[in-house]
Protein backbone atom coordinates (compact mmCIF):
# COMPACT_ATOMS: atom_id res chain seq x y z
CA UNK A 1 0.00 0.00 0.00
CA UNK A 2 3.01 2.24 0.85
CA UNK A 3 4.64 1.64 -2.22
CA UNK A 4 1.11 2.47 -3.86
CA UNK A 5 0.85 5.66 -2.21
CA UNK A 6 4.57 6.78 -3.30
CA UNK A 7 3.89 5.86 -7.05
CA UNK A 8 0.43 7.71 -7.31
CA UNK A 9 2.27 10.68 -5.30
CA UNK A 10 5.26 10.78 -8.00
CA UNK A 11 2.80 10.32 -10.73
CA UNK A 12 -0.01 13.16 -9.34
CA UNK A 13 3.41 15.37 -8.85
CA UNK A 14 4.54 14.90 -12.50
CA UNK A 15 1.26 16.14 -13.73
CA UNK A 16 0.88 18.89 -11.76
CA UNK A 17 4.31 20.06 -12.96
CA UNK A 18 3.30 19.71 -16.44
CA UNK A 19 0.12 21.44 -16.01
CA UNK A 20 2.11 24.60 -14.11
CA UNK A 21 4.50 24.91 -16.97
CA UNK A 22 1.98 24.96 -19.20
CA UNK A 23 -0.26 27.63 -18.01
CA UNK A 24 0.24 31.61 -18.25
CA UNK A 25 -1.10 34.51 -16.21
CA UNK A 26 -3.71 36.97 -17.20
CA UNK A 27 -5.86 39.56 -15.64
CA UNK A 28 -9.28 40.01 -17.70
CA UNK A 29 -11.60 43.15 -17.06
CA UNK A 30 -15.03 42.78 -17.50
CA UNK A 31 -15.12 46.72 -18.52
CA UNK A 32 -12.16 48.01 -20.55
CA UNK A 33 -13.80 51.43 -21.32
CA UNK A 34 -15.32 51.39 -17.38
CA UNK A 35 -18.54 53.62 -17.80
CA UNK A 36 -20.36 51.95 -14.55
CA UNK A 37 -19.40 50.89 -11.25
CA UNK A 38 -19.56 47.40 -11.83
CA UNK A 39 -16.05 46.58 -12.62
CA UNK A 40 -14.09 43.09 -11.97
CA UNK A 41 -10.83 41.95 -13.29
CA UNK A 42 -10.50 38.13 -13.49
CA UNK A 43 -6.86 36.93 -12.32
CA UNK A 44 -6.01 33.48 -13.67
CA UNK A 45 -3.64 31.04 -15.23
CA UNK A 46 -4.72 29.83 -18.09
CA UNK A 47 -3.38 27.12 -20.90
CA UNK A 48 -5.90 28.78 -23.32
CA UNK A 49 -6.36 32.80 -22.90
CA UNK A 50 -8.62 33.82 -21.53
CA UNK A 51 -10.71 30.57 -19.72
CA UNK A 52 -9.18 30.42 -16.03
CA UNK A 53 -8.33 27.36 -15.06
CA UNK A 54 -5.51 28.21 -11.67
CA UNK A 55 -6.67 31.02 -9.77
CA UNK A 56 -3.59 33.18 -9.54
CA UNK A 57 -3.37 35.06 -6.54
CA UNK A 58 -0.81 38.14 -5.33
CA UNK A 59 0.41 39.90 -2.50
CA UNK A 60 1.42 42.54 -5.54
CA UNK A 61 -1.64 43.71 -7.02
CA UNK A 62 -1.71 47.23 -7.36
CA UNK A 63 -3.40 49.97 -9.46
CA UNK A 64 -1.50 52.84 -10.65
CA UNK A 65 -3.74 55.68 -11.20
CA UNK A 66 -3.44 58.53 -14.54
CA UNK A 67 -1.78 60.71 -12.20
CA UNK A 68 1.07 58.06 -11.07
CA UNK A 69 -0.41 56.92 -8.12
CA UNK A 70 0.31 53.71 -7.20
CA UNK A 71 -2.73 51.88 -4.46
CA UNK A 72 -3.10 48.03 -3.43
CA UNK A 73 -5.67 45.95 -4.41
CA UNK A 74 -6.72 43.30 -2.67
CA UNK A 75 -8.62 40.87 -3.85
CA UNK A 76 -12.90 40.77 -2.88
CA UNK A 77 -13.49 37.50 -4.11
CA UNK A 78 -11.50 33.90 -4.87
CA UNK A 79 -12.59 30.30 -6.24
CA UNK A 80 -10.25 27.98 -7.31
CA UNK A 81 -9.95 28.83 -10.72
CA UNK A 82 -9.81 32.69 -10.12
CA UNK A 83 -9.43 35.91 -8.12
CA UNK A 84 -11.36 38.96 -8.73
CA UNK A 85 -10.84 42.38 -7.95
CA UNK A 86 -12.80 45.25 -7.80
CA UNK A 87 -10.76 48.56 -8.11
CA UNK A 88 -12.27 51.98 -7.49
CA UNK A 89 -11.23 54.98 -10.53
CA UNK A 90 -11.32 57.94 -8.64
CA UNK A 91 -9.67 60.24 -11.49
CA UNK A 92 -10.85 60.30 -15.66
CA UNK A 93 -7.92 58.77 -17.56
CA UNK A 94 -5.60 55.30 -17.93
CA UNK A 95 -5.40 53.05 -14.88
CA UNK A 96 -2.19 50.43 -15.07
CA UNK A 97 -3.51 47.04 -13.36
CA UNK A 98 -0.85 44.65 -12.38
CA UNK A 99 -0.64 41.30 -10.11
CA UNK A 100 2.92 42.61 -9.48
CA UNK A 101 6.01 39.95 -9.15
CA UNK A 102 4.38 36.67 -8.21
CA UNK A 103 7.17 34.43 -7.28
CA UNK A 104 6.13 31.02 -8.44
CA UNK A 105 7.15 27.13 -8.16
CA UNK A 106 10.74 26.13 -8.52
CA UNK A 107 11.13 22.92 -10.44
CA UNK A 108 13.49 20.41 -11.04
CA UNK A 109 15.25 20.31 -14.52
CA UNK A 110 17.95 18.69 -16.36
CA UNK A 111 20.33 20.35 -18.69
CA UNK A 112 21.29 19.74 -22.75
CA UNK A 113 22.96 21.49 -24.82
CA UNK A 114 21.80 24.62 -22.51
CA UNK A 115 18.06 23.65 -23.06
CA UNK A 116 16.22 22.32 -20.28
CA UNK A 117 13.44 19.60 -19.58
CA UNK A 118 11.13 18.61 -17.05
CA UNK A 119 9.04 16.46 -15.81
CA UNK A 120 9.07 13.25 -17.70
CA UNK A 121 11.38 14.43 -20.44
CA UNK A 122 14.22 14.29 -18.09
CA UNK A 123 13.99 10.56 -18.60
CA UNK A 124 13.98 10.74 -22.27
CA UNK A 125 17.03 13.64 -22.39
CA UNK A 126 19.22 13.16 -19.12
CA UNK A 127 21.50 15.59 -18.70
CA UNK A 128 23.16 17.62 -16.08
CA UNK A 129 20.65 18.25 -13.07
CA UNK A 130 19.30 22.16 -12.15
CA UNK A 131 16.42 23.68 -11.64
CA UNK A 132 13.98 26.45 -12.50
CA UNK A 133 12.60 28.96 -10.28
CA UNK A 134 9.42 30.80 -12.32
CA UNK A 135 8.60 34.50 -12.00
CA UNK A 136 5.14 35.75 -13.09
CA UNK A 137 3.44 39.29 -14.02
CA UNK A 138 0.29 39.77 -15.61
CA UNK A 139 -1.23 43.39 -16.83
CA UNK A 140 -4.06 45.29 -18.59
CA UNK A 141 -5.13 48.91 -18.51
CA UNK A 142 -8.46 50.05 -18.35
CA UNK A 143 -9.58 53.48 -18.53
CA UNK A 144 -12.02 56.03 -17.09
CA UNK A 145 -13.45 59.24 -19.10
CA UNK A 146 -10.72 60.18 -21.43
CA UNK A 147 -7.92 57.74 -22.66
CA UNK A 148 -5.24 59.85 -20.89
CA UNK A 149 -1.82 57.78 -21.03
CA UNK A 150 1.70 58.63 -19.89
CA UNK A 151 3.85 55.18 -19.89
CA UNK A 152 4.55 54.32 -16.62
CA UNK A 153 6.93 51.21 -16.24
CA UNK A 154 7.66 49.88 -12.95
CA UNK A 155 11.35 49.13 -13.93
CA UNK A 156 11.07 46.24 -11.75
CA UNK A 157 11.23 42.08 -13.58
CA UNK A 158 9.89 41.90 -16.86
CA UNK A 159 7.07 44.03 -18.26
CA UNK A 160 5.23 44.93 -21.96
CA UNK A 161 4.77 48.59 -21.91
CA UNK A 162 2.46 50.21 -24.40
CA UNK A 163 4.29 53.06 -26.10
CA UNK A 164 0.89 54.94 -26.69
CA UNK A 165 -2.70 54.46 -24.92
CA UNK A 166 -3.27 50.75 -25.27
CA UNK A 167 -7.07 51.34 -24.98
CA UNK A 168 -7.21 52.71 -28.23
CA UNK A 169 -6.37 50.03 -30.03
CA UNK A 170 -8.63 49.33 -33.39
CA UNK A 171 -8.91 46.92 -36.36
CA UNK A 172 -6.65 48.40 -38.96
CA UNK A 173 -4.80 50.16 -36.45
CA UNK A 174 -1.37 49.19 -34.75
CA UNK A 175 -0.15 49.81 -31.56
CA UNK A 176 3.71 49.79 -30.51
CA UNK A 177 5.46 48.69 -27.59
CA UNK A 178 8.97 48.70 -25.65
CA UNK A 179 9.46 44.87 -23.61
CA UNK A 180 11.47 46.08 -20.56
CA UNK A 181 13.80 43.79 -17.89
CA UNK A 182 14.67 45.89 -14.69
CA UNK A 183 14.00 48.87 -16.46
CA UNK A 184 16.32 48.23 -19.50
CA UNK A 185 14.92 47.02 -23.37
CA UNK A 186 15.08 43.77 -24.02
CA UNK A 187 16.57 43.49 -27.09
CA UNK A 188 14.92 40.52 -29.86
CA UNK A 189 12.43 39.78 -27.60
CA UNK A 190 9.92 37.16 -28.78
CA UNK A 191 6.63 38.29 -28.35
CA UNK A 192 3.68 35.68 -28.19
CA UNK A 193 0.45 36.55 -29.51
CA UNK A 194 -3.21 34.21 -28.86
CA UNK A 195 -6.44 36.12 -29.51
CA UNK A 196 -9.27 34.69 -27.65
CA UNK A 197 -10.91 31.30 -28.18
CA UNK A 198 -8.20 31.01 -31.39
CA UNK A 199 -8.25 27.20 -30.20
CA UNK A 200 -11.92 26.58 -31.47
CA UNK A 201 -10.22 27.51 -34.63
CA UNK A 202 -7.06 25.59 -35.15
CA UNK A 203 -5.34 23.45 -33.07
CA UNK A 204 -2.21 24.75 -30.74
CA UNK A 205 0.95 22.81 -30.99
CA UNK A 206 3.54 23.33 -27.92
CA UNK A 207 3.71 25.43 -24.91
CA UNK A 208 3.17 29.08 -24.63
CA UNK A 209 6.57 28.92 -22.03
CA UNK A 210 8.49 26.84 -24.85
CA UNK A 211 11.43 29.17 -25.56
CA UNK A 212 12.01 27.36 -29.04
CA UNK A 213 7.98 27.44 -29.66
CA UNK A 214 7.50 29.01 -32.93
CA UNK A 215 4.36 30.49 -33.89
CA UNK A 216 3.17 32.32 -37.02
CA UNK A 217 1.15 34.84 -34.83
CA UNK A 218 4.83 35.78 -32.69
CA UNK A 219 6.35 38.89 -33.10
CA UNK A 220 9.80 39.89 -32.56
CA UNK A 221 11.01 43.03 -30.90
CA UNK A 222 14.17 45.40 -32.45
CA UNK A 223 16.99 45.74 -31.07
CA UNK A 224 15.60 48.57 -28.53
CA UNK A 225 13.24 46.29 -27.44
CA UNK A 226 10.92 47.66 -29.34
CA UNK A 227 7.73 46.03 -31.52
CA UNK A 228 4.36 47.00 -33.35
CA UNK A 229 1.11 45.13 -32.98
CA UNK A 230 -1.29 45.00 -36.12
CA UNK A 231 -4.84 43.05 -35.18
CA UNK A 232 -6.15 40.98 -37.53
CA UNK A 233 -9.20 40.91 -35.39
CA UNK A 234 -11.47 42.69 -33.31
CA UNK A 235 -11.39 41.13 -29.66
CA UNK A 236 -8.88 40.45 -27.10
CA UNK A 237 -5.79 39.40 -27.13
CA UNK A 238 -2.91 38.25 -25.05
CA UNK A 239 0.75 39.27 -25.50
CA UNK A 240 3.23 36.95 -23.42
CA UNK A 241 6.99 37.13 -23.40
CA UNK A 242 9.30 34.95 -21.16
CA UNK A 243 12.91 35.30 -20.72
CA UNK A 244 15.50 32.49 -19.08
CA UNK A 245 18.30 33.84 -17.09
CA UNK A 246 21.46 31.25 -15.80
CA UNK A 247 21.92 32.11 -12.50
CA UNK A 248 24.71 29.44 -12.25
CA UNK A 249 24.61 25.49 -12.69
CA UNK A 250 22.28 24.58 -10.18
CA UNK A 251 19.40 27.29 -11.05
CA UNK A 252 17.68 29.09 -13.82
CA UNK A 253 15.48 32.16 -13.62
CA UNK A 254 11.97 31.83 -15.98
CA UNK A 255 10.79 35.80 -15.89
CA UNK A 256 7.30 35.81 -17.56
CA UNK A 257 4.52 38.87 -18.66
CA UNK A 258 1.43 39.12 -20.32
CA UNK A 259 -0.56 42.09 -21.06
CA UNK A 260 -4.79 41.82 -21.52
CA UNK A 261 -5.67 44.25 -24.78
CA UNK A 262 -8.58 44.75 -26.06
CA UNK A 263 -9.35 45.53 -29.82
CA UNK A 264 -12.02 47.36 -31.02
CA UNK A 265 -13.84 47.86 -34.55
CA UNK A 266 -13.48 50.69 -35.84
CA UNK A 267 -15.96 54.20 -35.40
CA UNK A 268 -18.70 54.41 -38.10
Amino acid sequence: MNKLYVLVSILFMLLMTLNAKAHVPFLKPNLFNVTHHRLQIESSFTEFPFQPDFAMDSPNFTMVSPSGAETHLTSQAKTKAAVYLEPQLTEDGTYRISTGIKVGPKYKATEVNAKLYFAEDMLRFPGKSTSMQYYSRADTYIFKGSQKYEAKPFNQGLEIIPLTSPNNLMLGSQLAFRVMNNGKAVPNARVIVVAENEHFTKHRTGDLYDIDNIRESNLLANTKGEFTFHPKQAGLYFLFVTIHNKINEALWESHNASLTLEVNLPNK
